[in-house]
């Protein structure tokens, strides 16, 4: 399944903490003695630890604006994906895979042609090992991606100390997770609870290519709470799905 966001976000999952207590001091507390890498260091290893997250992610581009609801894990998670005509939710649980979605999500996100996305959407495909989408699928709702699309890269520095999402944070500052492609410029931030386990709070960024700006916002909470994932009863095998024909060359 490919990702909608900006900066490949949907995985996997931003984070607004649960475990970290709220309210709004001025304080960095032990974090303000760390190094922005030695801070990102915790809040990923915080994160971890914590085990789940729920989260939220916000990409905006042109006045278009798309979403990512869902729910992380180790190796389960949920995504609900909802991009203009585009609505389509990928859940992982117990290692199995499964898709369902109007058909405007899955003609875009899982590559069906626009009669058989018609004709499926609305119905829970689940898709086994062996095919095709369910490592990118299984990849994107875990935390462990989450939490790599979550880094600043290139040269680290610290914001002063803040409130976001009704927690004291401070922020670790840098270049685009991954690093900026060629004919691209922007910066990431990413917000780190000073309260309590130093897991993220806010992931903002902004990125700037052939002239057109990308938004993108993430938060996070309930960290550490059971995610509760149900695996769907009734459901329709991807390899049983139509394979479109390529029209042949005129």
């Amino acid at each position: 399944m490919k990702r909608i966001l900006p900066f490949g976000l949907a995985s996997l999952a931003l984070l607004a903490a649960a475990c970290g207590s709220g309210g709004g001091g001025s304080s960095s507390g032990a974090l303000g003695q760390k190094s922005p890498k030695q801070i990102l260091a915790s809040a990923v290893a915080a994160a971890k630890k914590s085990g789940t997250v729920h989260f939220k992610l916000l990409g905006t581009e042109s006045g278009k604006t798309e979403s990512i609801v869902g729910d992380a894990s180790g190796s389960d998670g949920r995504e609900i994906i909802t991009a203009g005509t585009v609505e389509i939710e990928a859940l992982v649980v117990k290692g199995a895979a499964y898709v369902e979605g109007n058909a405007g999500g899955l003609e875009d996100q899982m590559q069906l042609s626009a009669a058989n996305a018609t004709t499926y959407a609305g119905k829970w495909i689940s898709v086994a090992s062996t095919d095709a989408p369910y490592a990118s699928l299984t990849k994107a709702v875990t935390l462990a991606s989450t939490l790599t699309e979550l880094q600043p890269s290139g040269k680290l520095s610290l914001t002063a100390a803040t409130t976001k999402a009704a927690h004291a944070v401070i922020g670790v500052h840098g270049g685009l997770p991954g690093g900026a492609t060629k004919g691209t410029t922007g910066s990431a931030t990413l917000y780190v609870s000073t309260a309590g386990p130093a897991v993220p709070i806010v992931f903002d960024a902004t990125q700037t290519t052939s002239g057109t700006k990308e938004t993108s916002v993430g938060t996070f909470t309930q960290w550490g709470k059971p995610l509760n994932l149900v695996a769907p009863t009734a459901t329709v095998a991807f390899s049983s799905l139509p394979v479109p024909t390529t029209p042949a060359a005129g």
